[in-house]
């Protein structure tokens, strides 16, 4: 238990293929915000290629509380997985190392995090204006109606069911394994612990495309999203 603001401690688990710019982008910003910390930077032997490995030491240098580790499960969920294992601090915050988590904005989730100790902080992208940037209109009303039909089947006062940008108290996630390894991980992640009583509180967030490196997301990723959501019923 969380006594006060002061025992506050951060893993923040940022998987990565090779946008090391948007990587040291995103470094820079959150390593301005006062709190207790580790970085946990999980990369693919098989995908990240040997001059961005070599980029990793240069940044071990700058930040010492950056950590590095080679995946061992696939996708991005089995990077996930990887992170929280290593992790060694209260709570963990989830981000992507493409920008496309806005990094000033986990600030205001880590202050959310301390009014509401025992809550998962999650992102909302629906709650914002201009939540969404150059997102792709196809894939807007994709994402759209998806939303309501998790809300038809639980009725969360949760928007945003499928933006993994979240920040979690350590509890939340013990003894926890990700069984979806492709970006339907995102649903698994908050619809298990809620099953557990955990509640979760939501922040307005704005998402905006990438600009380096490319998207992962396949038709796969989508039916991921099902096969959660069904399991989850």
């Amino acid at each position: 238990m969380i006594k006060s603001n002061n025992q506050y401690s951060l893993s923040v688990i940022i998987p990565i293929i090779n946008e090391i710019n948007s990587l040291k982008k995103t470094l820079t910003i959150i390593d301005k915000i006062k709190v207790k910390k580790e970085y946990l930077i999980i990369y693919s032997n098989k995908f990240t290629p040997r001059n961005i490995k070599k980029e990793f030491f240069k940044l071990k240098k700058k930040y010492k509380y950056l950590k590095y580790f080679p995946q061992k499960r696939p996708f991005v969920g089995g990077a996930i997985d990887l992170g929280i294992k290593k992790s060694k601090k209260n709570y963990l915050a989830i981000m992507a190392a493409d920008l496309e988590t806005n990094p000033y904005e986990l600030n205001k989730m880590i202050q959310m995090s301390k009014k509401n100790p025992h809550s998962i902080i999650s992102a909302d992208r629906w709650i914002s204006k201009k939540g969404f940037s150059d997102y792709g209109l196809i894939k807007f009303l994709a994402n759209f109606f998806f939303q309501k039909l998790i809300k038809f089947f639980f009725k969360y006062e949760i928007l945003d069911f499928t933006f993994a940008y979240r920040v979690y108290p350590k509890k939340a996630l013990k003894a926890y394994k990700i069984d979806e390894l492709r970006h339907g991980f995102a649903l698994e992640m908050l619809l298990k612990p809620i099953k557990k009583g955990f509640k979760v509180t939501t922040v307005p967030a704005k998402w905006k495309k990438r600009v380096e490196g490319s998207s992962s997301i396949t038709l796969q990723s989508y039916f991921s999203y099902l096969r959660v959501l069904f399991k989850s019923l």
